[in-house]
C-alpha cells in the first residue's frame, strides 16, 4: 500500500501535492498532526483557525482516499473539542478515520491509532483547568487499551501525534518531552513502525529495538511509504 505520511500541516501542504498522489499513486493519507493553522494574539497565545483548517481537510478528502487524523494538542477546551467532534460527524461518509485510542483497518492492514495525551513530565505548563481532565488513572486506561492493540494486532503500523520519549522529542531546549507511555507500549510489543510529529524541531528517525520511529515534522513535511 503507497501511504502520504504528513507531519503537523498547520495549514500548509507539501507543495505538488496533486502531482505527489498522482506520480506515486496513493492509496492512504495518513497525518499524524493537525490540520488547523494558528492564529496569534497579541499576547502570543494562539488558537486554531477553524475555517482555514476545514479548507485543508476538504482538500485532503478531495483525493476520495481514506485519510486518518488527529485532534491533537489544539483542542483543549470544551467549546473545541464539540467543534472537532462536529467536524468528524460533518464528514463521515468521506473516508476519514479519527480514533483517540483505537485501530482502522484499511485494505487489510491494521493502524493503530494514539491520539494526545497529557503526562506530569512534558505539560507541566499545562493550565490546572485542563490539567484535571488528564489524571493518571485515565492515562493508565488508554495505556492498557494500546498494549491490546498491539498485542492483538502484532505487524501493525503505530500512529501518533506525539512521539516516544527519548526518540525524536527533543525540543530546543534540550529536554525530551515524548510520551513514556508511548515508548513503553513500543519496547514491549515492537510494531512495524511508528509515524508521529507534535514536536516539530525534532523531525527525524530513530530506533527502538526493531521498531522504526519516523517523525514526519510540519508544515508541508512529508513522506511516501511502502507499507
Amino acid at each position: 500500500m503507497k501511504v502520504l505520511a504528513l507531519g503537523d500541516p498547520h495549514g500548509k501542504l507539501p507543495k505538488n501535492l496533486d502531482r505527489i498522489v498522482e506520480k506515486n499513486k496513493i492509496e492512504l493519507i495518513v497525518c499524524v498532526g493537525e490540520v488547523f493553522p494558528i492564529k496569534r494574539n497579541g499576547d502570543k497565545t494562539g488558537f486554531a483557525d477553524f475555517e482555514k483548517g476545514e479548507l485543508i481537510l476538504k482538500k485532503l478528502l478531495s483525493y476520495k482516499l481514506p485519510l486518518i487524523v488527529f485532534k491533537g494538542n489544539m483542542f483543549l477546551t470544551n467549546e473545541g473539542s464539540k467543534y472537532f467532534k462536529d467536524l468528524l460527524k460533518k464528514f463521515k461518509n468521506k473516508n476519514l478515520y479519527y480514533k483517540e485510542t483505537g485501530v482502522a483497518k484499511i485494505k487489510g492492514k491494521a493502524f493503530v491509532l494514539f491520539d494526545m495525551i497529557y503526562e506530569k513530565h512534558s505539560h507541566s505548563w499545562l493550565e490546572e483547568k485542563f490539567r484535571r481532565f488528564y489524571t493518571n488513572s485515565l492515562n493508565d486506561k488508554r495505556f492498557l487499551k494500546l498494549c491490546g492493540l498491539l498485542k492483538k494486532h502484532k505487524n501493525s503500523v503505530l500512529l501518533s501525534h506525539a512521539p516516544p520519549f527519548g526518540y525524536v522529542d527533543k525540543i530546543h531546549s534540550g529536554k525530551h518531552i515524548g510520551s513514556k507511555i508511548l515508548f513503553r507500549a513500543i519496547r514491549r510489543y515492537q510494531p512495524r513502525l511508528v509515524l508521529c510529529g507534535h514536536i516539530h524541531e525534532a523531525k527525524g528517525k530513530a530506533r527502538i529495538g526493531k521498531t522504526p520511529v519516523i517523525n514526519l515534522g510540519y508544515c508541508g513535511d512529508y513522506e511516501v511509504l511502502d507499507l
